[in-house]
């Protein structure tokens, strides 16, 4: 169910970016994404299964993406959005990206069953190809801002947040804890380094988005929780034993990344004016 929702979240991200965060185009892309939440509750109720049902949903699935591009391009034509709108989507997409590492499968390491080893292998190529995505929607949000410069700076914070997804999801004990903090807050500042601040400013910024991810992420834990056994009593599956969790990565990560890209936009913004790229050389992409 999370890597159908996140993937759905990363349509709608695509839409975003195709309609230059324009507030309109954003809005159609929003609608369409509810719209597909709901089809894909239903579907889950359904029970839908097979090869060929899997082929006409994935041919249903570009139509509507489809149709929220093309619709969300038009009522944004010759229009683009603010600054605020860039950001807070980029950070957004960037946070589901390392949500997107701590999907797992229900059973206990070391897995050796066939069947459960070929849902591995495909779980992994998913998550994979989410990632991939959502950073190439990220690259495609910022890339107005970069420079080489910044360029530089966005792959030390990528290094960081792949450092901190492998402790997360992996077997390292107390470091794991370590790990979930540091992957959405690295994943935070890999977007706001494409901004005009320098890395001691960035300093502060790590620590507010820490500060406020503790008390944020108990609440959306609870919260996460309740949404995801509600899509499990909708969708008419057992519900989860009392031992775990039916905890929703996608709405968790989506919350937590419009938090802490509030956070640090708002502390990232510039005292007089707007961005500007005149103090830094080589720039990767003009505004046009």
């Amino acid at each position: 169910r999370d890597i159908r929702q996140l993937a759905i979240l990363l349509a709608f991200g695509a839409v975003i970016l195709i309609c230059r965060t324009n507030v309109r185009g954003v809005l159609a892309g929003a609608i369409a994404t509810v719209g597909w939440l709901a089809v894909d509750l239903w579907l889950d109720r359904m029970d839908v299964a097979g090869g060929a049902t899997a082929a006409w949903l994935a041919v249903g699935g570009v139509a509507l993406f489809s149709t929220a591009a093309v619709v969300a391009a038009r009522v944004s034509k010759g229009q683009v959005g603010t600054a605020l709108a860039r950001q807070l989507s980029a950070g957004v997409a960037a946070v589901l990206a390392v949500a997107t590492m701590v999907v797992t499968t229900p059973w206990d390491e070391p897995v050796t069953d066939p069947d459960q080893v070929r849902i591995e292998n495909a779980l992994s190529m998913l998550k994979a190809g989410l990632v991939v995505m959502f950073v190439a929607v990220v690259l495609g949000l910022v890339a107005v801002q970069l420079t080489f410069l910044r360029a530089r700076r966005v792959v030390a914070f990528v290094v960081v947040a792949a450092l901190a997804a492998w402790l997360a999801t992996g077997n390292h004990g107390s470091l794991t804890a370590v790990g979930l903090i540091g992957m959405p807050v690295a994943a935070a500042l890999a977007v706001v380094a494409v901004r005009e601040v320098s890395l001691i400013r960035l300093l502060p910024v790590a620590v507010a988005c820490c500060v406020v991810l503790l008390p944020a992420a108990v609440i959306l834990y609870l919260a996460g929780s309740a949404v995801g056994t509600a899509m499990t009593s909708l969708a008419g599956n057992p519900p989860v034993n009392s031992a775990d969790t039916d905890l929703s990565i996608a709405v968790s990560g989506l919350l937590l990344g419009l938090l802490l890209a509030s956070v640090s936009h708002v502390m990232t913004r510039p005292a007089h004016g707007s961005d500007s790229l005149e103090r830094d050389s080589g720039p990767v992409l003009k505004r046009a």
